[in-house]
């Protein structure tokens, strides 16, 4: 499947676009943060190798975790563990779309 150092690569990339929202702009806890962004690292990468074994896009993939991590960080948000704005999520959406397309045209990655 995955090797560490890639899972690592995706929570660092994860974690700094949610440090980036959900901390800066709705001021929760870095803590938190960083413990939202484990279930939604092992999301991004289900939906990586989803897309890659079904041969979907990049930028059908990328708009696909970004949306599942805006939608994770709304639920966290409803169950009163983050606090969340609807421009939070969709600044997070936006911005980890941009980076996963980024990556995934500097970074390809091979069928399994």
């Amino acid at each position: 499947m995955y090797n560490k150092s890639h899972f690592l690569g995706k929570y660092a990339m994860t974690t700094l676009v949610s440090l980036l929202t959900l901390t800066l702009f709705d001021s929760n806890p870095w803590w938190k943060v960083l413990f939202f962004t484990i279930p939604a690292t092992l999301l991004n990468l289900y939906f990586t190798g989803l897309g890659l074994q079904k041969s979907w896009s990049q930028a059908v993939i990328a708009s696909l975790q970004g949306v599942v991590a805006a939608f994770l960080a709304y639920l966290v948000g409803l169950a009163t563990l983050l606090r969340i704005t609807i421009g939070t999520l969709v600044g997070l959406a936006l911005l980890l779309f941009l980076v996963e397309f980024l990556f995934a045209r500097f970074f390809p990655q091979k069928t399994p």
